[in-house]
């Protein structure tokens, strides 16, 4: 039987067995959701298979320490999933538990370093389900396999797939995802977003890897023959300091893609504008220019 229980602009749809309760559903217009640690006197220890499927407007999710069980697809088509919050602890865990969650930043574990934002990416641009292993997070064991991972990707070919997607989408032919030039981007987009990530936080990082991942960068900035770094950066970073400071610290801005730079901004990102118009000034790169941005 399916009981449900309405508290504050959420109401949670449940199961009850001798071991607890089982979510099994959720209505509501929360931004920030806090999941009970118990109804009726009993521990909530598990979430079911599409328990939160599509579910629109959550921003911030806190599953509480009870929980032992986290059924398939439980959070999948979440799209304004940003944040989620889970006791670091061994789980049951079901597939594709954030299958299309595309805006989430963070799985957070009470970690320090930036390891929720490399348990995101084993869910979303990474595309390895299985990493998702929450008690083995900043082992240098996972790092190495998350980044095994990430240099598969780097590798790879930028044409490898684009055959296979026209084969498969016929009735699709022509339009905006069957177009070479967007493949390619989109391709190359991937590679410059785990290169941000990773160099950002970057324990465990063989220093190779950081000089290929920060080349990687330089050449496809503003000015180079594609230009997906810069691209990512304007389009999905542009108010994130971290991810602007990394793009100057990498030289990415220089006195000869300047004037595109800020042309292409536009009205957009001012703060953004007003550090790269600063950055200028004070010489594109200098030791005083970083030391000023801490003062």
């Amino acid at each position: 039987m399916i009981w449900r229980i309405d508290t504050a602009g959420a109401t949670f749809y449940y199961t009850i067995s001798e071991k607890g309760v089982t979510i099994t559903g959720y209505e509501g217009k929360k931004l920030e959701l806090h999941i009970p640690r118990e109804i009726d006197g009993k521990p909530v220890c598990a979430i079911a298979k599409k328990a939160f499927f599509n579910t629109n407007g959550l921003y911030r999710i806190y599953v509480p320490e009870t929980v032992e069980e986290i059924g398939d697809w439980a959070f999948a088509h979440c799209r304004d999933l940003e944040e989620i919050y889970i006791p670091r602890k061994e789980y049951v865990l079901g597939k594709a538990l954030f299958m299309e969650c595309e805006n989430l930043q963070r799985i957070c574990l009470d970690l320090a370093g930036g390891f929720g934002s490399l348990l995101a990416a084993v869910c979303g641009i990474l595309d390895a389900g299985y990493l998702f292993q929450t008690t083995k997070v900043d082992d240098a064991e996972w790092l190495a396999l998350w980044d095994a991972r990430m240099l598969t990707i780097l590798h790879e070919d930028d044409m490898e797939g684009y055959t296979k997607l026209l084969l498969c989408g016929e009735e699709d032919y022509g339009s905006k995802e069957n177009n070479l030039d967007f493949f390619l981007e989109e391709k190359r987009k991937r590679k410059v977003r785990l290169a941000f990530l990773r160099l950002l936080y970057d324990k465990g990082l063989a220093e190779g890897n950081k000089m290929e991942l920060q080349r990687y960068l330089k050449e496809h900035t503003k000015g180079c023959d594609s230009e997906e770094t810069w691209l990512v950066l304007k389009e999905e970073r542009g108010e994130d300091m971290s991810y602007i400071h990394l793009f100057l610290d990498l030289k990415c801005l220089t006195l000869d893609n300047y004037d595109e730079v800020l042309k292409d901004l536009g009205e957009e990102h001012p703060q953004m504008k007003a550090v790269f118009m600063r950055y200028k000034d004070e010489t594109l790169g200098g030791d005083d220019f970083f030391e000023s941005l801490s003062l």
